[in-house]
C-alpha cells in the first residue's frame, strides 16, 4: 500500500533551503511508494497542529520556483523544542491518522534531535514510520571537527553556509570601496555578522581579500577571552589603531558572539542566544568604545580612542545574510538539492534514523559525495572552529581556512575598478586645510 510523506523545516532559514525541499519533492514524486506529499506548516508545529499543506496539489511551476526562492516562507519554520512525551505522542498520532510512512526534517542539530526522538518513539511503538534528516545551517556548526586530511567529520559543511560566506565576502568587498571613499570622516567601519559563537561566518570575510591587501580585522569569538570583555575591547582598539597608523582606515568584521560586555541577550526555546534581538549589538558596543562615548566630558563631548580624525561607524547586515538569493552560491544551491535527494532515497529504501550528509573527498580538486550519519550522532555533535585556523595575531584566519572555504562560495567574486595612484604634478605651495591646523 502506498504511504504519504511529510516534509518540515526548522530553525533559521537559508537562501537555498527550498532547493533541499525541491530535491525531496522531486524524488518522492518519482516514487511508486508515495501517495501524497505534505508539508508541515511552520515546522514541527504544523504536525502538532495538524496543519499539513498538500504539496502534491501544487502546480509544477510552483515546485520549480523553489530552486530560486529564498528563506523558508513557502512552508514556514519554527524553533519549538519537544519537551514532553505528550508532544511526541501527538506527532505519532497525526502521522498515523494521515497514513504517513515517511518524515523528512530539514534543519540543524536541534532539528535532528527532534527527528531522532520521533524515530525512537515510532520504533518503541512498532509504528511503520521512516524518519530522515536533511542538514542546513548558515553557522556551519552541524557536524564533527577537523580531521587530519583537512575535511570535517560527520558533515564537511552544511547547506546554507556557502551562500552566507559568499554574501559576507561580497559585503566586505563593497564595504572596502565605501571605506576608501569616506575614511577622511569615517575611518573605521565595524560590521557585525551572524554565527553566534562559532567563527565560520566572520572568517568568510577573508575570502574577499585572500592576498590581505585590505586593512581588515576579523574578530573571532574563539580567539579572544570568554570573560574579560574589557580586555577584548582594549585589544580590538589597539589592533584598529595599528591599521589606522598604517593605512589611515580600517574595516572590522566581528562575530555577534564575541565577548564585549553585557548585550542584554534574549534566548530561544533551545537556549540559543538570539543576538539580533538583544538590547545592544556587538558592533555598536565596539563603535561606542572606539568613539569614547563612555568618557564624555562635562559638555557631553566624547573623547575618541582613535589615533586619527573622524569616527567609527557600524553596520549590521542582520538576517538578510541568511536569505538573500542575489548572493547565492551555485555550489551551495546544487548541494542543498542533492542532500534533499539523498535523504529521500534513504527514506524510500527504508533506512530510518539517519541524516544525509556531505563528505568532502580529500585532494586539491573540490569534490564531494553524499552519505548518511545516525541522527543521534548529529544531535549530540557540535562542531568547533579549528584552533589551527586562527592566525597568530588573533585578528585573522590562516590560508588553510581559505583553501577549505573558497570552493563553497561558488565561483569568482565580483571585480571592482582600481585606479593607479598617478597624480598630476603639484604646482602650488604646501597647504593645510584650516580645520586640520593645530
Amino acid at each position: 500500500m502506498k504511504r504519504n510523506a511529510v516534509i518540515a523545516q526548522s530553525g533559521g532559514p537559508t537562501s537555498v533551503i527550498n532547493n533541499s525541499l525541491k530535491g525531496a519533492i522531486d524524488t518522492l514524486s518519482a516514487s511508486d511508494e508515495i501517495d501524497r506529499i505534505y508539508g508541515a506548516r511552520m515546522g514541527i508545529l504544523g504536525v502538532l497542529n495538524e496543519e499539513l499543506i498538500d504539496i502534491s496539489a501544487q502546480s509544477p511551476e510552483q515546485i520549480a520556483l523553489l530552486a530560486v526562492t529564498p528563506s523558508a516562507g513557502t512552508l514556514g519554520s519554527c524553533r519549538y523544542k519537544i519537551r514532553s512525551d505528550e508532544d511526541l505522542e501527538r506527532i505519532v498520532e497525526v502521522f498515523d491518522k494521515h497514513n504517513v510512512g515517511y518524515f523528512l526534517y530539514c534543519g540543524g542539530g536541534d532539528s535532528m534531535d527532534t527527528a531522532a526522538k520521533v524515530n525512537d518513539l515510532a520504533r518503541d511503538k512498532g509504528i511503520d514510520l521512516i524518519c530522515v534528516g536533511i542538514p542546513k545551517t548558515i553557522d556551519n556548526d552541524v557536524g564533527g571537527n577537523l580531521q587530519s586530511d583537512g575535511t570535517f567529520a560527520v558533515c564537511d559543511h552544511d547547506p546554507g553556509y556557502g551562500s552566507t560566506a559568499r554574501n559576507t565576502a561580497i559585503n566586505v568587498m563593497e564595504a572596502n570601496e565605501e571605506n576608501k571613499a569616506s575614511f577622511t570622516s569615517d575611518p573605521v567601519l565595524v560590521i557585525g555578522v551572524m554565527g553566534r559563537k562559532i567563527s565560520f561566518i566572520p572568517a568568510a570575510a577573508r575570502l574577499a581579500d585572500p592576498e590581505r591587501k585590505m586593512p581588515l580585522l576579523i574578530i573571532l569569538p574563539e580567539a579572544l577571552s570568554k570573560k574579560d570583555w574589557q580586555g577584548n575591547l582594549e585589544f580590538i582598539t589597539e589592533e584598529v589603531n595599528r591599521r589606522l597608523s598604517e593605512h589611515g582606515r580600517c574595516i572590522v568584521v566581528i562575530s555577534e558572539g564575541t565577548q564585549v560586555g553585557d548585550l542584554g541577550i534574549l534566548y530561544d526555546s533551545f537556549g540559543h542566544a538570539q543576538f539580533s534581538a538583544s538590547e545592544k549589538t556587538v558592533e555598536q558596543a565596539v563603535v561606542n568604545y572606539l568613539n569614547g562615548v563612555d568618557r564624555k566630558d562635562s559638555e557631553g563631548r566624547a573623547h575618541s580612542r582613535l589615533i586619527v580624525r573622524g569616527i567609527a561607524r557600524s553596520e549590521r547586515p542582520g538576517t538578510r545574510q541568511r536569505r538573500e538569493i542575489a548572493y547565492v552560491s551555485e555550489v551551495d544551491r546544487k548541494e542543498a538539492y542533492e542532500v534533499g535527494v539523498y535523504a529521500t532515497r534513504l527514506a524510500l529504501r527504508g533506512e530510518s534514523g539517519f541524516m544525509s550528509t556531505i563528505v568532502r573527498i580529500p585532494g586539491n580538486i573540490y569534490r564531494v559525495k553524499y552519505d548518511k550519519i545516525p541522527l543521534n550522532v548529529v544531535a549530540n555533535s557540535e562542531r568547533e572552529f579549528p584552533e589551527e585556523w586562527i592566525a597568530a595575531n588573533k585578528v585573522d584566519v590562516t590560508d588553510a581556512f581559505i583553501n577549505w572555504a573558497m570552493p563553497l562560495i561558488g565561483g569568482p567574486l565580483p571585480k571592482f575598478a582600481k585606479f593607479e595612484g598617478i597624480f598630476a604634478p603639484k604646482l602650488c605651495g604646501k597647504y593645510t586645510p584650516t580645520a586640520y591646523r593645530v
